[in-house]
């Protein structure tokens, strides 16, 4: 299943999603400039590597003696690393290749301009990095004896994804499905979708038990930070509410039923997102 578009409207542009994607791709061309030895130390310097958090040696780490002896070929020195704590943030900024971070910032731009737009230009950028701390947090937990760095946004991008689902659930994703030489597009809701899509990290994580490189526990605890977030914003009065959205006056709880929103999209015309303003 792949979301190309929604129909959450944004009412004003996205400024923080703008830069995000904008400091990644420069973060992603700078990690590959010089070489896939650059890249490497980069990696291990600024990535999250759990075992770290838990050695007494300022963070010192010993690896298997054949990875050990691979990164002093490529000349990476634990004593130019980032403090452990402090790659939290920018392993948030680093990815793994092209397809990695164009999933990552499709994704952002998908679901992120609706949170900036409610969140506002000051909260957003907290709340994004904050989320991508918390994941970190949880992928070190689980995985606490890993010497394995843990790069990529999707920790944070998680928990705006946790926020959408919480502020717009009757929302529709426009989603691309495939069977083979067979594809159409679907509309799916929004509390659907995520709600799958957050089944599927749960899946991975407990059947992965740490043979996988895709970091499923740092996606569970981004999107639940996210939505727990969302929830204390709101309850603070901190959120800027549209039609459509929770507490806005006239909305449903619970998403709209299935059939429900099929027949709506037949009857009205589709809806632009990306139109900004009245």
């Amino acid at each position: 299943m792949f979301p190309f578009a929604d129909d959450t409207r944004s009412y004003s542009l996205p400024i923080w999603v703008f830069i995000l994607i904008g400091l990644n791709a420069l973060f992603f061309i700078g990690s590959y400039s010089s070489g896939e030895q650059h890249y490497m130390r980069t990696l291990f310097a600024y990535g999250t590597i759990p075992a770290r958090f838990f050695q007494a040696d300022a963070g010192h780490i010993t690896f298997e003696q054949d990875v050990q002896e691979w990164i002093g070929e490529a000349g990476i020195d634990q004593d130019d690393w980032a403090p452990p704590f402090f790659t939290l943030i920018s392993s948030i900024f680093l990815h793994g290749g092209i397809m990695h971070i164009v999933g990552n910032m499709w994704f952002l731009w998908l679901f992120g301009d609706n949170v900036e737009d409610r969140m506002g230009k000051l909260i957003f950028p907290v709340f994004y990095i904050l989320c991508g701390v918390i994941a970190g947090l949880i992928h070190v937990a689980v995985n606490a004896s890993s010497t394995v760095p843990a790069i990529g946004a999707s920790g944070a991008i998680a928990g705006i994804m946790g926020a959408y689902i919480y502020l717009h659930p009757e929302g529709q994703i426009s989603t691309l499905m495939t069977f083979g030489w067979y594809w159409r597009t679907v509309q799916i809701p929004a509390f659907l979708y995520l709600i799958i899509w957050f089944g599927l990290q749960l899946i991975g994580g407990f059947a992965g038990a740490g043979a996988s490189n895709v970091a499923f526990w740092a996606h569970i605890g981004g999107f639940i930070a996210g939505l727990l977030l969302a929830m204390l914003l709101k309850s603070m009065n901190l959120l800027t509410l549209y039609p459509g959205d929770r507490g806005h006056s006239g909305f449903r709880e619970g998403p709209r039923p299935i059939r429900e929103s099929f027949r709506s999209r037949i009857e009205t015309p589709r809806r632009k997102k990306y139109v900004w303003k009245d």
